[in-house]
């Protein structure tokens, strides 16, 4: 199972992984830390990531960025209409409202929508992850920011899912900030509460929260943010100013040129990352436009003049957050400061003065995110086993349900099912009384925020008819999920004091009697009576169901109930059915175009892949040209005629300049062919060059096989003279036929020149050391035979009777009989050494036996 964190930035990404010594962040094929999260379409494939990063300056129009902005929103939200004019690519409204991106890919005009770029954003990651793992990668965790919306969520999530990806959660930001701090510290208090404020001020967006931390435990006390206050705000500012100035200078205008304005911006951004560390700062591009060069100048302080409109935003969501945790400056503790764009000095200045204290940067300021999603992935994995640590997250957003009275003309009612703060994940129960199907409206409600739109989906519940022709009473589950995603899970409607046998209930739990007794209100002709329970555990399913199925609603116990004293409760019977919940969301990707969209993606990295490997192949081409023909000028010389060298070389230029002009776009297969052409030709004098190379060694290797084996077989040596004399001879028969073959051999091979085919193998010579070896080596490894036993000289003893005790031997005899013995005693000795090697496997044996 794979353990791995995305944090997806609105311009670079990191991938962090899980693994048995903590949390590591993976570097990419440039060996960087940070991905860019860009898309650049080209002509035959698709770029991402750092490929896409290099491209995206040669080919503005089809270089797609700042995909997080995009997501999940209209294409007339004023913001997506203020960054759209900063933005080098093409986007217009689609059918449905939403943005639609367009770029020319594979020789025509395409649109994507922000979904399938993003999921092309996460392939890519996920690529880098598997890279780094050897294994697939599949489970995950992704950090989102605190403000998406339910539509924002379902993007990221669809998005996962045409990436092959599986998110067991989306991690706020801000949240996995706080885990990635709070898990390693080991001094937490267990009574008091620790306040930490965490700024995170990213590319685009700025958010800040605050935290209350106790041993083994964070929660999230408050949320706010400034979705449009980031790092591009400062580049935007100096782009601003440094394009006014020079049009002013220069006389040119650099909106006019795409190209100018990516180099420009670029510039900003290396600019403002300078004055950070330093007071002033110079500015120059060669030829940014018409062939001009520019120079500019700016110091700190008129940095930060011409960034006061944005500098003014930032005290904003501090003074939100504080006044919504309850908190005073003075509670809090300390105050950390994350995200690439806080390292602005005069933000850090602000911060300083508001909380009254200096910000700390204890954590690293890009990867903590990451980090956290990471440490949340394990958290919820049973791979590993991670430290007790409860991350009570809390949602930014108010949620109610809307639905309209049976009655006619009857104003709709509205109540908050999921209040902000509430805790993620939650499910809460609620009670219909219906005639009919119905519907119900999620609404986000109270949210402050402009951006978002009000309504979320519709549920339809129905159809369901109540068997006395009654107002059905239904339970009604209403799950806000792990993700931040608000849904009906079911709808079931009961049915009480049905005349059935026991038996013929199917599946009745034992504690649904308990809802025997929950008759209808008072009034049931108004229909609009809502029951909200709250399950005892509204983290966890089974706590939901639980409370459904085993728990009176609060405010019915107050109800004065009619069959109190008719019926006994534990007589009562309560008949459940499934009523159909029907779902729209509003702008959500329909299952069919997410089936459709797997499948586009699909093709499109299948394009890619056979692309990739189409290039691999005419880089190999072009090595083998350029290493060919400087080995024929340096090492190859000796080993080719003059004229087979000369062809060779016109051959090498003539593929050369076939490589780039008819050649510079052809297939997998004819690069393929074209190398193996061009083989034929080099391989021959590459395995002359080999065999001169490794023919010394080989010659040396037999030279020592044929010495030794004759020297042993000359030799006086003791441990050689239980050996025949005529198998001595042969080994030295052997040997002298093996010199001979040799002298032979390397008598024609010296004569030859080093361009001629040679007669003299370096296999050959393998072969024949070891046949020599295979023939010799039994011979002169011979043991010596073992020394053969005396055997006694049979004796006739006089018969005797079997009680009378022998008779005394003679010393003679008695060492006639101890020599005699020692045949059956060395055979007794085999035996016993043979026992032992039995007994060396018993261990094995008894084991197997114990066990």
């Amino acid at each position: 199972m794979s353990v791995v964190g995305f944090d997806l930035g609105n311009e670079s990404c990191i991938v962090a992984v899980a693994r048995q010594r903590g949390i590591d962040v993976v570097l990419n094929e440039e060996s960087k830390r940070e991905t860019p999260a860009i898309v650049c379409f080209g002509d035959k494939q698709r770029f991402i990531g750092t490929a896409g990063a290099a491209s995206s300056t040669m080919n503005p129009k089809n270089s797609i960025s700042q995909i997080k902005r995009l997501l999940g929103r209209k294409f007339s939200d004023p913001e997506l209409q203020s960054d759209l004019s900063s933005f080098p690519f093409r986007v217009t409204e689609g059918p449905d409202g939403f943005p639609l991106v367009h770029v020319r890919f594979l020789g025509e005009e395409r649109t994507f929508t922000p979904t399938q770029l993003l999921a092309m954003v996460l392939s890519n990651l996920k690529g880098i992850a598997e890279g780094n793992l050897n294994a697939a990668v599949v489970d995950c965790c992704i950090g989102i920011p605190v403000y998406f919306s339910d539509l924002q969520r379902r993007a990221v999530l669809d998005a996962a899912t045409i990436a092959g990806l599986r998110p067991l959660r989306l991690f706020h930001e801000t949240t996995a900030t706080a885990l990635a701090y709070g898990i390693y510290k080991t001094d937490l208090p267990e009574q008091d509460q620790l306040n930490v404020v965490f700024v995170d001020v990213g590319h685009a967006s700025m958010q800040v929260s605050i935290v209350g931390y106790k041993k083994g435990q964070l929660k999230m006390l408050s949320h706010a943010y400034d979705r449009s206050l980031g790092g591009r705000d400062f580049d935007e500012a100096l782009f601003k100013h440094f394009a006014a100035k020079f049009k002013e200078e220069y006389k040119i205008d650099v909106y006019q040129n795409a190209r100018a304005c990516l180099r420009l911006r670029v510039a900003c951004e290396k600019l403002k990352k300078v004055l950070s560390a330093n007071p002033e700062a110079p500015l120059n591009i060669e030829c940014l436009m018409d062939e001009k060069d520019v120079r500019g100048f700016i110091k700190r302080e008129e940095f930060e003049q011409i960034s006061a409109p944005v500098l003014e935003r930032v005290k904003g969501p501090l003074e939100k957050a504080l006044s919504e945790a309850g908190l005073t400056t003075e509670n809090v503790h300390f105050v950390e400061v994350v995200g690439s764009g806080s390292r602005v000095p005069a933000i850090i200045k602000i911060i300083t003065e508001f909380f009254g204290k200096e910000p700390r940067r204890t954590m690293n300021a890009s990867e903590c995110v990451a980090r956290g999603c990471a440490l949340q992935c394990a958290m919820l994995s049973p791979t590993f086993k991670v430290r007790e640590f409860q991350v009570n997250d809390g949602f930014p957003f108010s949620i109610a349900l809307s639905w309209k009275p049976d009655s006619q003309n009857s104003t709709p009612q509205q109540t908050v099912v999921f209040p902000k703060g509430n805790a993620i994940p939650s499910a809460k129960v609620l009670t219909f009384f219906r005639s009919s199907t119905f519907e119900v409206d999620v609404l986000y409600v109270d949210t402050g925020d402009s951006q978002i739109p009000q309504k979320i989906s519709t549920y339809t519940i129905g159809p369901f008819q109540h068997s006395k022709g009654e107002k059905a009473k239904l339970k009604v589950k209403v799950r806000l999920n792990i993700h931040g995603i608000v849904t009906v899970d079911s709808a079931t409607m009961l049915e009480e004091d049905v005349e059935v046998p026991v038996s013929s209930v199917n599946e009745v739990p034992k504690d649904a009697t308990k809802m025997d007794t929950d008759d209808a209100p008072s009034d049931p002709s108004s229909g609009t009576d809502v029951n909200m329970q709250e399950p005892k555990s509204a983290d966890t399913a089974e706590g939901a169901s639980a409370s459904e199925n085993g728990t009176q609603d609060p405010e019915e116990k107050s109800v004065p109930m009619e069959t109190d004293t008719k019926v006994e409760p534990s007589k009562k019977k309560v008949k459940k059915t499934t009523v159909p919940v029907h779902e729209l969301v509003y702008g959500a990707l329909l299952a069919a175009e997410l089936e459709k969209a797997v499948e586009k993606e699909y093709e499109m990295a299948l394009q890619d892949r056979v692309m990739e490997e189409t290039k691999e192949k005419k880089n190999a081409v072009e090595a083998y040209v350029y290493d060919m023909r400087n080995k024929l000028y340096d090492k190859y010389n000796d080993f080719v005629t003059p004229e087979e060298k000369e062809g060779l070389i016109a051959t090498l230029q003539e593929v050369e300049d076939w490589l780039y002009e008819d050649g510079e776009d052809e297939t997998k297969g004819v690069y393929i062919a074209k190398l193996e052409e061009l083989k034929k030709i080099g391989d021959p004098i590459e395995a002359r060059y080999k065999e001169w190379t490794e023919r010394g060694s080989a010659v040396e290797q037999l030279v020592y096989c044929i010495h030794s084996f004759r020297e042993a077989a000359l030799s006086n040596d003791q441990k050689f003279e239980h050996i025949d004399l005529s198998e001595k001879q042969k080994v030295i028969n052997e040997c002298s036929e093996a010199e001979n073959w040799l002298r032979e051999k390397r008598q024609q091979q010296d004569a030859l020149p080093k361009h001629a085919n040679p007669v003299l193998l370096v296999l050959d010579l393998k072969k024949k050391a070891e046949t020599l070896d295979r023939f010799c080596k039994p011979i002169m490894t011979k043991p010596k035979p073992a020394p053969k036993a005396q055997t006694p000289p049979p004796q006739t003893p006089p018969p005797q009777p079997e009680t009378q005790a022998p008779e005394p031997q003679t010393p003679e005899q008695q060492q006639n009989g101890a020599s005699g013995a020692g045949e059956p005693a060395s055979e007794g000795g085999a035996q016993e050494a043979s026992g032992e090697q039995m007994d060396m496997d018993k261990p094995d044996n008894s084991t197997e036996a114990s066990a």
